[in-house]
């Protein structure tokens, strides 16, 4: 258990520094358009090193969610509908995501990228908000950090890689980091209390 949660921590604070490096990277680049705006206009294309953080940010944050799925199992004895629909959701949106960096690096102009980014952006916010209530019912970590975790969660469908919209993104990747911050510095304490919502189950 202890272990589970220093890799968690580990996952989460280099995969939401990899995600706030790579938002503000993306930024840098020309802007692009949005639905109407994009007649006559160029989209945004991509940066190697953005799409690289993003990868990054990608594979950890997964990581960390899995363990924070295994802490929440530990120490209720099992794994919720909200738990499992958040894996579900998760991984869909990541796979959607992914899909759409592919196609990026190959077609940049591609009509269809909405198509892989918006469904993918909702369900990873859908999963990230149903992770946070496990989280939350679970107490893995301190209330107010999964919160800021759901906060971010909501916000993150209103951004867009396109403008400067990317950067409310941001403020995701910095509550991972925080939340990796918090789960290493407090290891021991999330075994104890992991085991003891364990034993009054």
């Amino acid at each position: 258990m202890r272990n589970t949660a220093r890799l968690v921590g580990v996952c989460s604070l280099v995969g939401g520094a990899a995600w706030t490096a790579a938002c503000f990277v993306h930024n840098s680049l020309p802007q692009g358009c949005i639905d109407a705006e994009c007649d006559g206009h160029a989209m945004r294309g991509s940066s190697p090193v953005a799409t690289a953080l993003f990868v990054v940010a990608g594979l950890m944050l997964a990581g960390a969610g899995v363990g924070l799925l295994l802490l929440a199992r530990e120490r209720n004895g099992g794994l919720g509908r909200a738990a499992v629909a958040a894996g579900v959701c998760g991984a869909l949106g990541l796979l959607l995501l992914g899909s759409a960096a592919v196609v990026s690096a190959v077609d940049n102009d591609w009509n269809g990228m909405p198509g892989l980014v918006v469904p993918g952006v909702l369900l990873l916010a859908a999963g990230l908000v149903l992770l946070a209530v496990a989280v939350i019912r679970a107490r893995v970590v301190p209330v107010w950090c999964s919160a800021l975790l759901l906060a971010s969660a909501l916000v993150l469908p209103f951004a867009n890689e396109q403008t400067s919209r990317i950067l409310l993104a941001v403020p995701f990747g910095v509550c991972w980091a925080l939340l990796g911050v918090v789960v290493l510095r407090r290891p021991a304490a999330v075994q104890r209390e992991a085991h003891a919502g364990a034993g009054t189950m």
